[in-house]
């Protein structure tokens, strides 16, 4: 069982990443980058007809639902999305923003 110091350090980790990620993120905007790396993500994904096929599959999974509800949909799609990104697609965003990283982030 975690003491109470634990739980407390962990918390401060947390609140020290979400601080970090929002000041990422903020800059991000700011600098451009996210609305460029936004628009090659799209262009990337409707290129290899994923968007296409991701929409397919939901309207598919949405027929079978009974009543239509959005949790367990989302539940079905958001690891479907994941697991059907193409890996080039996946690599290239991912190294835009490594180096967005490399350019913004000093070493600790």
């Amino acid at each position: 069982m975690a003491s109470q110091e634990q739980l407390q350090h962990q918390q401060q980790q947390e609140d020290d990443i979400s601080e970090l990620f929002a000041a990422l993120h903020q800059r991000m905007v700011q600098s451009g980058d996210w609305n460029r790396i936004l628009g090659i993500l799209r262009r990337m994904l409707e290129d290899c007809g994923y968007e296409e096929s991701l929409q397919k599959f939901a309207a598919d999974q949405a027929r079978e639902q009974e009543r239509l509800q959005l949790a367990p949909l989302l539940g079905v799609l958001s690891p479907y999305a994941k697991d059907t990104l193409p890996a080039h697609v996946r690599d290239h965003i991912g190294a835009l923003i490594r180096d967005f990283l490399d350019r913004n982030v000093e070493d600790a």
